[in-house]
């Protein structure tokens, strides 16, 4: 197995974590709106058809791994754009107002009152990552 083959594997293996974390994470809203189904089924695909087409990694398996690591950058740039209520930028501030904080400080956002706009960054990173990989020579 290459280095690009095993960092795959290892993204694969994530996939699943985060597919546990998100279910539970997403638990509430999941009753409230369809669009919380969409982190959960793209992660079910990955998990079930990622090791399948990485065991085929050089008959065609490569390609297909493309196409669900570039659909993840898809999905972390809608997420984050969903989780922000379409005004993205607005994580920029929340993320400054955290850092300039005092610990213990909620930085004026109450915990749960709104879904973690950089969450589905996370995405971002998984299909950076396998993009990478599988686009490596």
């Amino acid at each position: 197995m290459t280095l690009a083959e095993q960092v795959i594997a290892g993204l694969l293996a994530g996939a699943g974590l985060l597919l546990v974390e998100l279910r539970f994470e997403h638990r509430e809203v999941l009753g409230e709106t369809w669009r919380a189904w969409i982190p959960l089924a793209y992660l079910t695909v990955l998990v079930v058809g990622g090791p399948a087409a990485l065991v085929r990694f050089h008959r065609g398996g490569r390609k297909v791994l493309v196409a669900l690591f570039a659909l993840a950058l898809v999905l972390g740039v809608l997420g984050v754009w969903l989780h922000s209520g379409g005004h993205p930028t607005r994580a920029l501030g929340h993320l400054a107002a955290a850092w300039l904080a005092p610990p213990g400080s909620n930085a004026g956002v109450d915990v749960g009152s709104e879904p973690p706009i950089l969450a589905p960054a996370a995405f971002l990173g998984i299909g950076a990552l396998g993009l990478l990989s599988c686009l490596r020579r």
